[in-house]
């Protein structure tokens, strides 16, 4: 073993080797081999001089060690410290501080930079600098939106009241930490208070899909009435001149920044003879020990690759086993999942309760038995969470029609590697294409979809197509043609005009039985199981939705019982086989009603109400059981800050809070727990002997949650 000094001289030898690159221009090829080297020391306390020297000349000041520095570094580095929120200032890197220094001079910003850049520093050290009174930040995911809200409630409360939900109360000095569907709820806020820092996490989802009209929409209504804007995007070089004319990216400065802070290296296996599952287990033998993402396009997929490599990925940890035999206990009995959990794999999806996607990637953080996680774009593009390897298993999203884009693939392979952590990271291509291989960057071009448009054109209701003309002639009254109209603009109303005027169409059929959907009793809601009212209620929904909406009488009887008691009931009264339901399309069908169903029937409740205002139509009570899953909306919401809905329910049992009180609201809750520790709730159901183990580990992440 070499001693400590043959391995200063090693890495002084090094340290010439890099400067002499350097000094012939090639600084691309010299920053690669310092990543390297950084890569094999790991050892910060054991960094030169000279190597702290070198790391400043590419201004990466984050990675020197202060204390083995020259007296010019230390000073350098006290230069480059900036307040976080956080106990000790931390040291920002040369491109993070520009950023930072145009900011905190009130600049507004599109900031474009590599996954690895640091973006959320920058948001830190603005917010605990600058001290902005009402902060908004839009985030495209709810994962996304739990980790800034984990983040900053350790910062900043109680300085700060941290709103994440709908409903809440805006106090002095606010965070909105929202997705673009809540924003809308707070725009009464915002015009009357003004927004001091608004900022787009992921800013590039404002193309691309139905709730990119939605972003768009929010930005549009929320600009205004900000004072300084900040939007962060990946990988992207430049904007099209086509979209700086829309409003909201006006007065805005675009920068765009190269700047990586670690380095990938690229394996494209693609083409090689060898078929795909022996090159994906010749990967995982190599990589053993080391925290390895697999990207595949769907989760049928994802069920797949677990198939392939459960034969030789095995572990023993007690930590995975007690978590596994939760979910067992508690979900299902012969879960997959949970037996690929047991043996250190993870997968990701955005059907899963909240709180399981959550503990899934603190795991696969912290534990070192968990080193497998198999994900779609579910957590890609939804948490900032780092792993030393990548593998592409596909080269598509959904199906093999939709290729990955250059920005998406850039986007996966950004989670690869991590400040501090992984100096370098493996990419594995098993599949790829020339659009995922391109090493360009892409223009970002703002086309707003064509429903966009429509929208936003509506300020004047002149009747523009025929589509229109139909829908005014069937309500035969200007003024509920202009109310609807106006709530389309305002996406208060999320269906397009074909289906408006499908509703308005059958719209006597409708109101006869609408208002028993407010019943308590499902067995009362004939709105559901009329085949009339269901030709009509496909017309609009899609496919999935079609399934899931046959469900919605049996998830109101059952859910709130528990998972195994929703499924077998379902699966008792099936007379046909496609009835029947596993706990893969459980969470499938949970999903679509909670989002694609409840909103329906909000839209339908809304154009009822102009419809009919002497009737006195209100089915919100209704929309928002479907919104909570049939749950009590604080359990539902709950989940969101990592507190299943199976220990709020053991709660409710212990009498600690009575989770079937409808006056009852998030904040007393939340209030209610802050008396407490974790521990404290521990104690409480080991009293009630209702305590399972793992529990002090999801209690003890849920507590963290609350800055306890």
């Amino acid at each position: 073993m070499p001693t400590n000094e043959q391995i200063g001289e090693k890495i002084f030898d090094k340290c010439v080797e890099i400067y002499e690159i350097l000094n012939n221009d090639k600084e691309a090829e010299a920053k690669e081999k310092l990543f390297y080297l950084l890569d094999k020391i790991q050892d910060k306390a054991l960094y030169p001089p000279i190597l702290n020297h070198l790391i400043r000349q590419f201004g990466l000041y984050p990675y020197m060690n202060q204390d083995t520095s020259i007296l010019e570094d230390k000073f350098l580095l006290e230069c480059f410290k900036a307040n976080i929120g956080e106990d000790e200032p931390k040291v920002l890197h040369r491109e993070q501080s520009r950023v930072l220094k145009r900011l905190l001079s009130n600049e507004s910003l599109i900031l474009s930079a590599p996954t690895s850049f640091g973006k959320s520093f920058i948001i830190d050290a603005l917010i605990a600098m600058k001290k902005p009174k009402n902060i908004l930040i839009i985030v495209p995911t709810i994962s996304l939106l739990d980790e800034a809200r984990r983040r900053l409630v350790r910062k900043f409360t109680p300085d700060y009241n941290i709103i994440t939900t709908s409903g809440a109360a805006p106090k002095e000095n606010n965070i909105f930490i929202l997705t673009q569907e809540r924003v809308l709820e707070y725009l009464d806020f915002v015009k009357a208070n003004r927004i001091d820092l608004f900022i787009v996490d992921e800013f590039y989802k404002i193309v691309g899909d139905n709730r990119s009209n939605i972003l768009q929409n929010a930005i549009r209504q929320v600009s205004p009435y900000s004072k300084q804007s900040y939007y962060l995007c990946p990988n992207v070089k430049q904007f099209n001149e086509n979209s700086l004319k829309y409003q909201f990216l006006k007065n805005i400065e675009k920068v765009s920044i190269d700047f990586n802070t670690v380095i990938l290296n690229i394996h494209d296996l693609s083409h090689k003879q060898e078929d795909k599952k022996d090159k994906l287990k010749n990967i995982l033998n190599e990589t053993k020990k080391q925290k390895t993402m697999i990207y595949v396009k769907s989760k049928p997929e994802s069920r797949e690759v677990c198939k392939y490599i459960k034969e030789y990925v095995t572990t023993n940890n007690d930590q995975l086993n007690n978590f596994s035999n939760w979910l067992k206990k508690h979900y299902w009995q012969d879960w997959d999942f949970a037996n690929y959990l047991a043996n250190g794999i993870g997968q990701h999806n955005s059907a899963m309760h909240r709180f399981i996607q959550q503990l899934q990637v603190k795991l696969f953080s912290e534990n070192e038995h968990m080193n497998i996680m198999i994900t779609t774009t579910s957590l890609i593009e939804g948490v900032n969470t780092a792993t030393k390897n990548i593998i592409i298993w596909n080269d598509s999203i959904y199906n093999n029609e939709n290729k990955l884009t250059s920005m998406q693939y850039k986007n996966i392979t950004g989670r690869c590697g991590r400040m501090f952590k992984y100096f370098v990271g493996n990419v594995y291509l098993l599949e790829s294409n020339n659009e995922t291989l391109k090493n360009e960057q892409e223009t970002m071009e703002i086309i707003p979809q064509e429903e966009f448009l429509y929208r936003n054109d509506l300020e004047t209701f002149d009747v523009k197509t025929e589509m229109e003309k139909n829908l005014k002639k069937l309500l035969n009254n200007t003024n509920k043609f202009h109310q609807i109209m106006t709530k389309m603009k305002n996406y208060t109303i999320l269906m397009d005009l074909e289906s408006i005027v499908t509703i308005v169409e059958n719209a006597e059929l409708l109101q006869k039985s609408i208002r028993y959907l407010n019943s308590d009793n499902p067995d009362t809601w004939g709105f559901i199981i009329s085949e009339n009212i269901q030709k009509v209620v496909f017309r609009i929904l899609n496919d999935k939705s079609k399934d899931a909406y046959f469900k919605i009488i049996d998830y109101g009887k059952y859910n709130y019982c528990g998972v195994e008691q929703t499924i077998d009931n379902i699966n008792k009264k099936a007379g046909q086989e496609w009835y029947k339901i596993d706990i893969n399309k459980y969470f499938d069908i949970e999903r679509i009603i909670s989002f694609d169903i409840a909103s329906f029937f909000n839209d339908l409740n809304q154009i009822m109400q102009i419809l009919y205002p002497e009737k006195k139509i209100d089915i919100s009570s209704f929309v928002t059981k479907l919104s909570n899953v049939f749950l009590p909306s604080v359990v539902y919401t709950l989940e969101e800050f990592g507190l299943p809905r199976i220990i709020s329910k053991k709660l409710h049992e212990c009498r600690f809070i009575n989770f079937e009180n409808k006056e009852l609201t998030l904040e007393q809750v939340l209030d209610k727990f802050k008396e407490h520790t974790a521990d404290d709730i521990i104690n409480i159901l080991k009293e009630k002997k209702l305590y399972d183990d793992f529990e002090d580990y999801i209690l003890n992440y849920f507590y963290e949650g609350l800055g306890q």
